[in-house]
C-alpha cells in the first residue's frame, strides 16, 4: 500500500514534468537528458510532434527536390533543342556556300567572254572567300552568303541563265 500512496503523491509530479518538455528538448539523439524528462517526451507527445515535423520537412524538400529536376529536366531539353537546331543552321549553311560555289562557277563560265561580269564574279569569290574564312558569327555569315547569293542571281539573270 505505501507504494501505491508513493506513485500516487508522484503522478501529478510526473504529470507536471510531462507538460513542462518541448519537442525541441525531446531529441532523441541527446544523451544529457535524464530518465523523467524522457518519460515526459515519450507521454506529452513531443516525440511524436518531432516526429511529425521533421517528416513535413522531409516531405517539403522531396518536393523541392523534383521541382529542381524537373527544371533540370527542361534545361537539358532546351539545350538539346538548341544545340539541334544549331547544327541545322551548321548544315544549312554548309548547303548555301556550296550553292554558291556551283552557282558562282557555272556564272563564271559563262562569262567568260564578257570583262564587266567577269570582274563582278571575281569580286563575288573574293567576297566568298572572305566571309569563309571570317571569324564571324553564323548569322553574319548567312547574311552575307544570302547577299552574295543575290548578286550572283543578278549575274545569271543578265548572262541569261535563269534556273
Amino acid at each position: 500500500m505505501k507504494k501505491i500512496s508513493v506513485l500516487f503523491l508522484l503522478s501529478p509530479l510526473l504529470l507536471i514534468t510531462g507538460c513542462s518538455t518541448t519537442p525541441e528538448q525531446c531529441d532523441p539523439t541527446n544523451t544529457n537528458i535524464g530518465i523523467m524528462d524522457k518519460i515526459s517526451c515519450n507521454y506529452s507527445g513531443n516525440y511524436q510532434a518531432r516526429i511529425d515535423k521533421k517528416e513535413q520537412i522531409l516531405e517539403n524538400e522531396k518536393r523541392a527536390n523534383a521541382q529542381f529536376r524537373e527544371i533540370y529536366a527542361t534545361i537539358e531539353r532546351q539545350k538539346n533543342s538548341t544545340s539541334s537546331s544549331v547544327k541545322q543552321k551548321q548544315a544549312q549553311l554548309q548547303k548555301l556556300k556550296k550553292e554558291l560555289t556551283q552557282l558562282t562557277n557555272e556564272v563564271k563560265q559563262k562569262a567568260k567572254n564578257r570583262d564587266d561580269l567577269q570582274a563582278q564574279v571575281n569580286d563575288i569569290e573574293q567576297q566568298l572567300k572572305k566571309v569563309n574564312n571570317s571569324n564571324s558569327s553564323e548569322l553574319e555569315k548567312q547574311v552575307e552568303l544570302d547577299k552574295l547569293n543575290k548578286k550572283l542571281q543578278q549575274l545569271q539573270k543578265a548572262l541569261n541563265l535563269g534556273k
